[in-house]
């Protein structure tokens, strides 16, 4: 059964060169990117971005990260990234969901393609409430 760990602010450094080729595959696709894998690593490094590991017979095998967001009715766990295999089961999820209470979460959001929320509505039960375009000036 695979567990979930947070990762502490000042232990990111110690798992980023595992972490972070997990976490490059979501950004080699894209080529208008507003930020890149150093640009997180040093979101999770000052605490703004949460980084969790999903671990299965003590090998790492997927990560994620997560910002979260306050505003004035709710506190929303925002996915910012994710790699890796299996990364959401009922398990892995439950434990996420856990850990968000704890925070005061009472929304967990994440942006994505089309192919992403699939897999976002099918393991976490997200539903879709926006659609996001945008323009570079």
């Amino acid at each position: 059964m695979s567990q979930v760990y947070t990762v502490s602010k000042d232990k990111v450094c110690d798992v980023w060169e595992e972490v972070g080729s997990l976490l490059n595959v979501a950004f080699l696709n894209h080529d208008d990117l507003d930020y890149g894998l150093e640009y997180l690593k040093e979101e999770l490094v000052s605490g703004r971005q949460h980084l969790f590991l999903v671990v299965k017979s003590k090998e790492i095998i997927g990560a994620y990260t997560v910002e979260l967001i306050d505003y004035t009715n709710h506190r929303v766990a925002l996915t910012s990234c994710m790699g890796g295999k299996k990364v959401f089961s009922k398990n892995t999820v439950q434990q996420y969901e856990d850990w968000a209470r704890l925070q005061g979460v009472t929304k967990i959001r994440a942006y994505a393609k089309e192919a992403q929320a699939r897999l976002f509505r099918l393991k976490l039960g997200l539903q879709p409430v926006m659609s996001v375009v945008e323009k570079n000036l």
